[in-house]
Parts: structure tokens; C-alpha cells; sequence
């Protein structure tokens, strides 16, 4: 069956436009509703922590309920769930009417993405190579959307910002109606490796899975501060709309460099140096947020950084779950990752930072962001197992 390479690239594309408009302006969104930093710390917290189980009972209901309803049927179910519950925004005013509607649309809305991430490897027989070339639209996407609303804001009010949330949802949707289910692939040994033409060497156990899913909870946990506060962080440092979401976008672009150019990463390094090189880099980025955000030249760099910060450390994880996974339990793999990373993570990440970004400033969150960074190199140092080069 042809891979339907447009199909799959178009939901990244539309998915990552949504996380454009959450992820650097749904904090400024709020703030002019009136919330104070701990209350938007909190509503952020409660939309990442929805995602700590979200995607796993999707997972298990799509297992389940096989006999009786397609897994793509549901994925499609969930997404006309997430248009209806996001409605609500436009009848909200109290803090507690925004904490139900992020709660309820981001159940549905995160159970989509383990499913969509599974399909496509299904459909590309997990090849990473295919896999950053479809996923590097989902960067477009966010990229578009970024600059685009980066700039219109200057100009036009935020009250905007969910009925542009809305209009994407509905591509989403439509988007879904289109994708084929991919064939059945064989199923893999729990010490496959990673692809047919791929002699690693990788010995698998208990304690490697523990420790790729402590570093992924760190790592997000690290990530809070930015994605809570880093526009915010702009603003008082005088940055205008404009510059913000340039600043975004460019941390993106440099992801898709890096999509573009993976073969050379896999081709001269393990799976475990390429994680313990982007944490040293993660490191190094939220040191420099900390300190010299106030120099453009400075913060260029930095933003730079989300190439590994971000895009290879998702890349390199997605290959960690087609070897500790096989075949359909690949699904329950991308869901505990989804979950542990992006939603436990997360949640105690934008917690944390909302409770501290007042009583210690943004120095020292970006600091002690860049502290667990440290940590997940460690833990990546210590527990994950050896292995030779990906090819």
C-alpha cells in the first residue's frame, strides 16, 4: 500500500499549528482574561496532566473495542470530541469554566497523537528517515502559525486566538476522514533492532526502559518554564508580538534542519550519545535563557538549540519505542511515553514553574530548568543500555 504521504504530513502540520497557537500565546491569552501567573500555571498544569492517562485508555479502548469499531474510526471520534468540548471557551468567564474546558478537549485532543504517531510508522515500516520527512511538516506547520499570529497580534486582539484554535481543530478533523489504515506489519522481536538495514547492537532491559522514561518526565519537566512563560518572559523584557513568534518559529526551523539532516546524526553516533549530546545542549540552551535572553544575539542561539532540545531527542525516542515495543504494543509505547513525558512531565513542569516564577524569578526557574536537565543526562549516562552506531 502506498504510503499516504500528504494525509499523514498534513495532520502533523495542522496538529503542531494548534501547539503554535497554545504553546506561545494561549499563557498571553490568559493573562489578559486576568489570571495571575499562578493561576495560568495551574490551568497549563491541568492541560498537560490530562495527558498523563488520556492516551494510554485510548490505547487500551482502541485494543478493546477492535471487533467493533476501526482504532482510526476512534481516532476520528476523538477529534469530533475535541472540536465539541473546546466550543465552551466562548462561555467561559470563570477560572474553573476554563479548567473543565482545558481538561475535557485535552483528553481528546492528546489521545490523538500516540494513535496518529503509530499509524505513521505503520505505514512506513518505522524507518526514521521517512518518519522525520512526514513529521518536519508538523515544524511547518507550528512555524506558519507562530510567525504568522506573532505578527497579527500587533495588530488585531488576542480574543482571536480561539476561534483560530477552532478553525484548525475542524482541519484536523476533515484531515482525519481522509487517512486509510495502514496494513498489519509482522511483529517485531522485543530485540529487533531498528531497522532492516541497521546492525545495532542494542541490549534491551528493564532497567533501559525505566531510564528512557525518567529522562523523557525530566526533560519535560525542564521544558515547563518555556512553555508557560517564555512569551511572557519576552514581554517583560520588551520583546514585541513580532519578535515572539519569530523567536519561536526560528527554534522550530532549526527542528526541521535537523529532521532534514538526521541521516548524518544516525549515521555517526549511537541512539544513547545522541540523547546524552542533546541534554548537554538542553543544558546549555536554558543557561543561556537564564542569563543573556536580554541579548538578541544570545537568545538566537539558545532558540537554535530546540533542534536537540526537542526535535532529535523526539526523533531518537521514537526509535527507542519501536525496539521496546513490538508490533501492536508499539501503540501502548507511544502512549506511556505521551503520558509520562509530555503529560506527568509537563504537568509538574508548568506547576512548578507557576509557583515559582514570582517568589524566585525567571533566572532561577531557568536555571533549575537547566539543573534536571543535567540530571536526565546523568540517568541517560548510567541507564541506557550500550549499543553501536544506527547504521
Amino acid at each position: 500500500m502506498k504510503v499516504p504521504y500528504w494525509r499523514l504530513s498534513g495532520f502533523y502540520g495542522l496538529y503542531f499549528a494548534l501547539i503554535g497557537c497554545i504553546v506561545p500565546f494561549w499563557g498571553l491569552y490568559l493573562q489578559q482574561q486576568s489570571f495571575s501567573a499562578e493561576d495560568i500555571g495551574i490551568l497549563l498544569a491541568l492541560f498537560s496532566a490530562v495527558r498523563i492517562f488520556a492516551p494510554s485508555l485510548w490505547a487500551s479502548l482502541s485494543q478493546r473495542c477492535e471487533k467493533f469499531i476501526r482504532p482510526i474510526q476512534l481516532l476520528r471520534l476523538a477529534g469530533l470530541l475535541m472540536v465539541v468540548c473546546f466550543l465552551g471557551i466562548y462561555w467561559a468567564t470563570e477560572f474553573w469554566h476554563f479548567a473543565l474546558i482545558m481538561l475535557s478537549y485535552g483528553f481528546f485532543w492528546s489521545a490523538m497523537l500516540p494513535q496518529y504517531e503509530t499509524l505513521t510508522l505503520d505505514h512506513i515500516r518505522e524507518d526514521l528517515d521517512a518518519y522525520s520527512n512526514i513529521r518536519l511538516w508538523g515544524s511547518v506547520g507550528f512555524i506558519v502559525i507562530v510567525s504568522f499570529l506573532g505578527w497579527a497580534f500587533d495588530y488585531i486582539t488576542i480574543e482571536l486566538l480561539p476561534a483560530i484554535m477552532l478553525i484548525l481543530m475542524l482541519g484536523i478533523v476533515f484531515n482525519g476522514l481522509l487517512l486509510p489504515e495502514a496494513n498489519s506489519v509482522a511483529e517485531v522481536s522485543p530485540n529487533a533492532t531498528l531497522s532492516s538495514d541497521n546492525n545495532s547492537n542494542l541490549e534491551l532491559t528493564p532497567s533501559g526502559l525505566i531510564s528512557f522514561l525518567l529522562i523523557n518526565i525530566f526533560v519535560q519537566v525542564s521544558h515547563g518554564p518555556y512553555y508557560v512563560f517564555f512569551s511572557i518572559y519576552l514581554q517583560q523584557l520588551d520583546y514585541s508580538n513580532t519578535a515572539i513568534g519569530l523567536l519561536w518559529s526560528l527554534g522550530v526551523l532549526a527542528e526541521i534542519v535537523l529532521f532534514w539532516r538526521i541521516a548524518f546524526f544516525t549515521r555517526y553516533f549511537s541512539l544513547k550519545n545522541l540523547v546524552i549530546l542533546s541534554l548537554l545542549l538542553t543544558v546549555l540552551r536554558w543557561s543561556l535563557t537564564a542569563s543573556l535572553s536580554d541579548n538578541l544575539y544570545f537568545l538566537i542561539f539558545s532558540q537554535c538549540l530546540h533542534a536537540f532540545s526537542f526535535g532529535l531527542l523526539h526523533a531518537v525516542a521514537m526509535k527507542y519505542i519501536s525496539i521496546f515495543y513490538a508490533d501492536k504494543g508499539q501503540l501502548h509505547g507511544h502512549a506511556l511515553y505521551s503520558g509520562l513525558g509530555f503529560g506527568l512531565g509537563g504537568a509538574v513542569g508548568a506547576y512548578v514553574a507557576g509557583i515559582a516564577w514570582l517568589s524566585l524569578g525567571a533566572y532561577w526557574v531557568f536555571i533549575g530548568a537547566a539543573g534536571l536537565a543535567m540530571i536526565a543526562a546523568v540517568i541517560a549516562y548510567i541507564g541506557l543500555p550500550k549499543e553501536n552506531k544506527i547504521r
